[in-house]
């Protein structure tokens, strides 16, 4: 069974950006990719920089740290290293607020 918590309302974070948000002692950033959106690791796997920091453009969040693009759909910045992988989370819009389940990262 599935554990969605709220995170951010929707309108707080702009269509190609990213907001951090907080769950108990993790963090997450939100991703608003032209109105639909995608929960990621707060820390970019490479060097940890902050992804809610970073643009989100065409299906990617950018990572603001060495403008490397991680694929919102599967997570890779470059599918010739897979260990360099973002986890994801599933998530919903409900009412204008994202909700998602940070309990089970999406494998792909």
């Amino acid at each position: 069974m599935s554990s969605y918590v709220f995170l951010i309302e929707a309108a707080e974070v702009p269509p190609g950006r990213a907001a951090p948000v907080r769950v108990g002692d993790r963090w997450f950033a939100v991703c608003n990719d032209g109105g639909h959106f995608h929960v990621v690791d707060h820390d970019c796997p490479h060097e940890g920089g902050s992804l809610a920091g970073g643009e989100v453009r065409d299906g990617c969040v950018i990572c603001p740290v060495h403008a490397w693009p991680f694929d919102l759909q599967t997570g890779l910045t470059d599918e010739r290293m897979p260990w360099m992988r973002l986890r994801r989370y599933p998530c919903e819009l409900r009412d204008g607020r994202v909700f998602a389940d940070v309990t089970a990262p999406l494998r792909t």
